[in-house]
């Protein structure tokens, strides 16, 4: 929404006696740390995002892959529909994207981003479909340069976001709203996430938290998450390198900024323990880039880091 490359350990000759004692010890505690953990590892998935050129090659085996590195969930857009190659992998889709001109009825501001739903594909039609499906959340995930401008923007779309959460309720769905740095950006002293959260129903507009994006735009995702305690229940998981400093535009991060979880300046034992009070409900790891390594072996370092920061230590 980089690459990087992982280590191996490299383990010392000793007595077949000391090598499989250590090997069993090694072995103990880490089934101990991933059962400690398994309550958040249960609800980790991938945002499929990371792994974009992947699946443009080999969808089937980039989703074997990602359920291999023992994450249970995918998140994605609706369309195309990936339940079917989900299931055939072993994953599950509780969350989906949902096109963000069926709500603001800008259309023309994501002509130029692919090919669009026909024209008789409303908001009501992804409910339904999504119900259909067995989803949980339709996530709205992002708006175009061309769709922002002053509060006054953020309250008309504040309100649409309610009438699409209203629809979304009756049909037993979440609605949550995926935030990146501009919207932190105040204008005017006031910052427009706090006024689509302020001026839409808590049971009508849920927020996905991305931890990277509020951090880069000087925000403490940990200090996001408690504030908004009962109102989070989708967490994106990247983490930022440490120096990088405060930007609103998301195009002008570099893609060194991106690391994997563990890797940067979030304190993530803090963040989970912080998430897991306030009610959070998925967690999707998602690598935007990955500067000198893979998208699979961050997504691996990054669930290896996610097993130690949610570990509970007796």
């Amino acid at each position: 929404m980089a690459e990087h490359g992982t280590t191996r350990r490299k383990f010392l000759k000793s007595s077949a006696a000391g090598v499989a004692a250590g090997l069993a010890h090694a072995s103990s505690r880490a089934r101990a740390a991933e059962a400690a953990s398994a309550g958040v590892l249960d609800r980790l998935g991938v945002a499929l995002y990371t792994v974009r050129d992947q699946m443009k090659v080999d969808a089937a085996g980039t989703l074997k892959a990602i359920a291999g590195l023992g994450y249970r969930y995918i998140e994605s857009g609706l369309r195309p529909s990936l339940d079917a190659a989900a299931k055939a992998a072993g994953l599950r889709q509780a969350s989906v994207y949902a096109p963000t001109y069926l709500v603001t009825g800008n259309r023309q501001a994501w002509a130029a981003s692919g090919e669009l739903l026909p024209e008789d594909y409303g908001w009501s039609s992804a409910v339904d479909e999504a119900k259909a499906r067995g989803l949980e959340y339709l996530v709205v995930v992002y708006l175009q340069k061309a769709e922002r401008g002053g509060l006054e923007v953020y309250r008309d779309l504040a309100a649409r976001l309610a009438k699409a959460g209203e629809a979304c309720r009756k049909a037993g769905l979440g609605l949550a709203y995926h935030a990146h740095a501009f919207e932190y950006e105040p204008i005017g002293g006031v910052r427009p996430i706090d006024v689509l959260l302020g001026q839409t129903p808590r049971d009508l507009l849920g927020l996905e938290l991305d931890t990277f994006w509020a951090s880069i735009a000087g925000v403490d995702p940990i200090k996001m998450v408690e504030t908004h305690a009962g109102r989070v229940p989708l967490v994106h998981l990247k983490d930022k390198a440490r120096g990088t400093p405060v930007q609103y535009d998301e195009g002008k991060v570099p893609h060194e900024a991106f690391k994997e979880v563990g890797a940067g300046e979030i304190d993530y034992r803090r963040f989970f323990a912080a998430a897991e009070k306030a009610g959070a409900k998925y967690y999707y790891v998602e690598q935007d880039y990955t500067v000198g390594s893979s998208p699979l072996d961050s997504l691996r370092v990054s669930r290896q880091a996610v097993a130690a920061a949610t570990a509970r230590t007796t």
